[in-house]
C-alpha cells in the first residue's frame, strides 16, 4: 500500500495553521524524553486500540510520526490513506529526527 508522505517543514506549516494533527505512535518513554509540542501520543505496542480511542477532529489532516518514520508507515499502512471519518492521513518523513534535524523545536523531558 502507498503511505502518503508529508516533509517536516510542510507538517509544521500545517500545525502552525491549525490544519492537522500529530499522532505519536513512539512508546511512552520515547515521548516523554523528546516530543514535538501539541503532539498526541498513541504508541504502536498498543494499535489498534489506541487508534481507535482518539478523538480525531474530522476537519484536520492527520500527521502521523516515529523516531525516523518506520513505525508510523506501519500505522498508516494499517489505517489507509483516510482516517475513519475520511481525514486524509500523512507520515512524517524522517520523524521526530528529521523535524529536529531541520532546526524545528521540540519539548525535552
Amino acid at each position: 500500500m502507498t503511505v502518503a508522505t508529508v516533509t517536516v517543514e510542510e507538517a509544521a506549516a500545517w500545525l502552525q495553521a491549525g490544519e492537522a494533527v500529530l499522532i505519536d505512535v513512539r512508546e511512552a518513554d520515547e515521548f516523554a524524553a523528546a516530543r514535538i509540542d501539541g503532539a498526541v501520543l498513541a504508541p504502536l505496542s498498543q494499535m489498534p486500540a489506541a487508534w481507535e480511542a482518539l478523538d480525531l477532529p474530522s476537519d484536520k489532516k492527520i500527521i502521523v510520526q516515529c523516531l525516523k518514520g518506520g513505525r508510523s508507515h506501519q500505522v498508516c499502512a494499517f489505517v489507509g490513506p483516510t482516517a475513519a471519518d475520511g481525514q486524509p492521513l500523512f507520515n512524517l518523513t524522517g520523524g521526530i529526527q528529521a523535524w529536529h534535524a531541520a532546526g524545528l523545536p521540540i519539548i525535552e523531558g
